[in-house]
């Protein structure tokens, strides 16, 4: 039975961006799939159904010996009525002795700036100091404020949650913080508040495949400044040299978090310093590395590591008396 890589994401997408998954991205996915020698589709959460002992999608029945769920939380704001249907399809199907790609407890947590952050303290490479704050009605009676501490300024402000560079911004002082929080807190984004990194001339993405570094390659910011994320004019090259202390955090991310695949983000200064960003367990490569080739190696490789880990779990069900 030829395995199937069934990546859960709700149907959320604009027109223009079905078009640019449907002409690009999964395309690619799918190749690089079925190179390694898996199906891949596309399962829209509430398209799965449960009954006794059994999940069903599209009137077929979900087999765990066959079928691989990567689920990743998605939390932009778009996102934000589907989440909790994401997340518990995604248990349901846990439960059933599907194997997980990102198990639910650590897509949460790896969603999370600040909770990756405070899970990774102990990273040879520096994490960036940050007070985490929950927007929302009451915003106003907390004592944001003193948590910040004047030396920080101007500090950057991100939602804690967001990906593709959303609603990053630089505040100078602390009337223009008040005013990032309260626009945030409309939509109740969870925020966090770094001091600026200066002289930042890369956002080093670094993919990790058991433990191992794979590929590494740098998102240079546009000339006028700003996220170094491609969707926000950002340019890419790969890297050859990985810093001894990359590669121990390579082999970290493997210890505590036990995925996989994981991408880790790391912004790289002008005299040669690292700051751990953020940790993506669904990091995106295509259309990031500079030809086709190298991504296709690098999806390979992740989706053959997902067919081993899955093997390993048929193992273990089968060690334990229980059947798949």
């Amino acid at each position: 039975m030829r395995p199937r890589l069934l990546f859960v994401l709700p149907d959320r997408g604009s027109a223009q961006d079905r078009e640019w998954e449907d002409t690009t991205f999964w395309p690619a996915y799918r190749d690089a799939a079925r190179r390694a020698g898996l199906d891949l589709e596309v399962v829209v959460p509430e398209h799965v159904q449960f009954t006794a002992g059994e999940a069903r999608w599209r009137g077929e029945p979900l087999l765990p010996e066959r079928d691989l769920v990567v689920y990743s939380t998605r939390a932009n704001p778009t996102h934000g009525v589907d989440l909790w249907n994401g997340m518990s399809t995604v248990r349901s199907l846990e439960a059933l002795g599907f194997w997980s790609a990102i198990p639910i407890d650590q897509a949460v947590l790896l969603n999370d700036k600040f909770a990756t952050a405070e899970a990774l303290r102990d990273s040879p490479v520096p994490t960036i100091p940050s007070v985490r704050v929950t927007t929302g009605r009451d915003l106003g009676r907390t004592d944001v404020q003193a948590l910040v501490p004047d030396d920080w300024f101007p500090v950057f402000v991100k939602p804690a949650s967001w990906g593709r560079g959303l609603g990053c911004l630089s505040c100078p002082d602390r009337t223009s913080l008040d005013g990032a929080l309260g626009l945030a807190s409309g939509s109740d984004a969870p925020v966090v508040i770094q001091p600026t990194i200066r002289d930042v001339v890369a956002d080093t993405r670094v993919v990790v495949v058991e433990g191992e570094i794979v590929s590494a390659y740098d998102r240079l910011p546009p000339a006028e400044g700003g996220v170094a994320n491609v969707s926000k004019g950002a340019s890419t090259r790969l890297r050859s040299e990985i810093e001894p202390q990359v590669e121990r955090l390579a082999s970290l991310v493997r210890e505590r978090f036990g995925l996989a695949y994981l991408c880790i983000d790391l912004l790289r200064t002008e005299d040669g310093g690292l700051w751990l960003a953020e940790c993506e367990p669904d990091g995106a490569v295509t259309g990031l590395l500079p030809h086709g080739e190298e991504a296709y190696r690098v999806l390979g490789a992740r989706f053959t590591a997902y067919a081993r880990a899955h093997a390993r779990h048929l193992d273990t069900l089968a060690a334990r008396g229980v059947a798949a």
